[in-house]
């Protein structure tokens, strides 16, 4: 949205809702399955400093498997996001940006636009599960080994733990 478009006096609503074609290029760009759905809408309000003010509400639908099992995973992405935007001028005048505890974020600057999609797809990166796994799955304990071998313990799998036998003290009673 340009920014020079955008009225100082009042806010802008906006709905940013993704394509089919757009769905699966970010699918892929995020690293899922499949995205379904992705919706964002809310308002840009004016803000101190010449800034603006992000409000919205992020909805998505994604498809993921499960990091154990491979099985699908539907999960449902609910929140709202609220950012603040400063001037790109007002970082180069100061040299420094001041984060205040109270504050959740720290400000994004902007040139001549704001792109509410752009904030939805790194919100939602955010948002998603790297790991995601099904209700109860679990990684089991498995050993691999020729027949007739072995299969190596943690014991047998640390590589120093015969150097410990050096450093005991020599017993007395053995010269």
């Amino acid at each position: 949205m340009a920014v020079a478009k955008l009225r100082r006096n009042c806010e802008t609503k906006f709905r940013v809702a993704a394509e089919p074609a757009e769905l699966a290029a970010l699918a892929d760009f995020l690293g899922v399955d499949r995205i379904d759905r992705l919706s964002f809408a809310g308002f840009i309000a004016p803000a101190a400093d010449g800034g603006w003010r992000v409000r919205g509400r992020l909805v998505a639908r994604i498809a993921q498997s499960c990091v154990v099992t491979l099985e699908p995973i539907s999960s449902r992405v609910e929140t709202d996001i609220e950012r603040i935007y400063l001037p790109a001028d007002a970082l180069h005048e100061a040299h420094e940006v001041q984060v205040l505890p109270d504050e959740e974020d720290v400000p994004d600057f902007y040139t001549t636009s704001l792109d509410p999609a752009q904030l939805a797809v790194e919100s939602l990166l955010l948002l998603i599960d790297p790991y995601p796994r099904t209700e109860g799955a679990e990684l089991g304990q498995r050993s691999f080994s020729a027949p007739g071998v072995a299969p190596l313990d943690g014991k047998a799998g640390r590589p120093f733990a015969g150097l410990a036998v050096l450093k005991r003290p020599a017993n007395k009673d053995d010269d």
